[in-house]
């Protein structure tokens, strides 16, 4: 990712691609709203899939944040918000 924070937008696109590739499903196949269970998550893929997004973003994350936020959209808001607080303050 570049060094600026990504948007709502990058973050929901890198969620689907990562939860794609852990799931061995089509990235067409990920609905937004659709819950993370319902793709037949298990807590090793969620811990994975929250690795990847620790080492990608470059934030901590708890590792239950798959099952506090259970579908690409409210965890791409969760990250949102913890990317924006990260950030420092301007003025």
């Amino acid at each position: 990712m570049s060094t600026n924070s990504p948007d709502l937008s990058d973050l929901q696109q890198l969620l689907v691609k990562l939860l794609a590739r852990e799931l061995r499903l089509a990235p067409e196949a990920v609905e937004a709203d659709k819950p993370f269970t319902q793709y037949g998550l298990d807590s090793i893929a969620a811990l994975t899939i929250a690795g990847d997004l620790e080492e990608e973003l470059s934030i901590e994350l708890e590792s239950t944040v798959l099952w506090d936020c259970p579908t690409v959209t409210a965890l791409a808001q969760h990250l949102s918000g913890l990317l924006r607080e990260r950030e420092p303050m301007l003025g």
